[in-house]
């Protein structure tokens, strides 16, 4: 049975390569055999990809939006928090803007929840450090 930080780690691999494939050609499949079915995805509202994302066609939606802003959202873990189905990952994230080219990194933070016996993803939420600054690198400042 994997542990809650071996699931991470297989989505973390599998979304660094959706993110890096151009957009017409980015392959979900990867990242899908990590989430249940019933994944519910929780981004902050005041992102411009914000929103609740439910079931794989949810995370498939946002997951191309990200790749149509970004070419590059590389996770480097610091500390991961785990007790059962529970884990916490404090974290850098470098990401590239896919339209500028522009690249960025800042600290970020994820609740996630696991299903460790099916080795699958059940609840996700991301927390950013400066939503402002994602926001301004795509162009989208209020």
């Amino acid at each position: 049975m994997p542990t809650a930080n071996e699931i991470m780690e297989q989505f973390y691999s599998a979304e660094r390569v959706f993110m890096s494939s151009p957009p017409d050609q980015a392959d979900f499949s990867g990242m899908a055999k990590v989430f249940s079915p019933d994944i519910v995805f929780r981004q902050t509202p005041a992102l411009v990809y914000g929103g609740v994302y439910e079931g794989h066609e949810g995370f498939r939606r946002w997951a191309k939006r990200m790749n149509e802003y970004f070419s590059k959202v590389d996770v480097h873990p610091s500390n991961v928090l785990e007790k059962g189905d529970d884990v916490v990952i404090l974290m850098t994230v470098d990401f590239k803007v896919r339209k500028t080219g522009e690249e960025f990194s800042m600290p970020m933070a994820q609740h996630v929840k696991v299903d460790q016996e099916k080795g699958v993803i059940v609840e996700f939420w991301p927390y950013y450090w400066d939503v402002a600054l994602v926001n301004k690198m795509l162009g989208k400042e209020d």
